[in-house]
């Protein structure tokens, strides 16, 4: 019986042993595997995004856009709007703000997006259009939003006046509907990007998402310039 005790003590050892080498064992191959499958996940995430980001639109800022601020800003507002938008014409104030305070840090860009039912959404933003090929165009829109009610050509052309446009130039472009092309391409533009109600702005690449106004455009400017 003293010869047996040892060796069932003995006997003993070497299972507590093996099943620690065994454990050792299956938690190395264990996290291998992990770190393996981690490593994986992360390199299938990284390129999900970046072809999401691809794919992604993103607004497009074009040759007839009417840009205001500084050119080397690294925040860029677009604004796609309706002048017979009420909604638009409150937040400019909003925009002119937001311009006060930034200052230099910020440029803003309009692209004109009818999609109100009134008939002169076109025809007034083609106005404007008209009045930036003299260098005027935000004082014409200015002007349209204080008097947005009851558009029609002759008001068009006694804003026009009123900004002491050459007229002659101004109403070949009006009556040609010169314009047209490139509000169909903010059309365009603008249902690839899935906007379905003015105003939206755009931060960047972000669009502002909820109420648009002075605090929720200018909590994304500052995520944005804190990049």
């Amino acid at each position: 019986m003293t010869e047996n005790k040892p060796k069932k003590i003995y006997f003993i050892y070497f299972i507590i042993i093996t099943i620690i080498i065994l454990l050792i064992f299956a938690f190395t191959i264990i996290g291998t595997f992990w770190d393996y499958w981690s490593q994986n996940k992360q390199i299938e995430n990284y390129y999900k995004n970046r072809l999401l980001q691809l794919v992604q639109k993103t607004p497009q800022i074009n040759t007839y856009d009417p840009i205001r601020g500084n050119s080397l800003a690294t925040v860029t507002l677009i604004e796609y709007s309706d002048f017979n938008c009420r909604s638009c014409k409150t937040v400019q104030n909003d925009l002119n703000a937001l311009e006060r305070f930034f200052g230099n840090k910020i440029k803003i860009v309009f692209k004109g997006y009818p999609i109100t039912i009134s008939s002169e959404n076109r025809p007034s933003l083609n106005a404007a259009y008209c009045a930036s090929e003299q260098g005027k165009f935000w004082e014409y829109k200015d002007f349209i939003f204080e008097n947005n009610i009851g558009l029609n050509k002759q008001k068009y052309i006694e804003i026009a006046n009123a900004l002491n446009l050459d007229m002659s130039i101004f109403n070949e472009c009006l009556d040609s509907k010169k314009y047209s092309p490139v509000i169909d391409q903010n059309l365009a533009e603008g249902l690839e990007l899935q906007i379905t109600s003015v105003p939206t702005i755009y931060v960047n690449n972000q669009r502002v998402k909820g109420l648009v106004n002075y605090n929720s455009i200018k909590n994304i400017i500052d995520q944005e310039l804190s990049k």
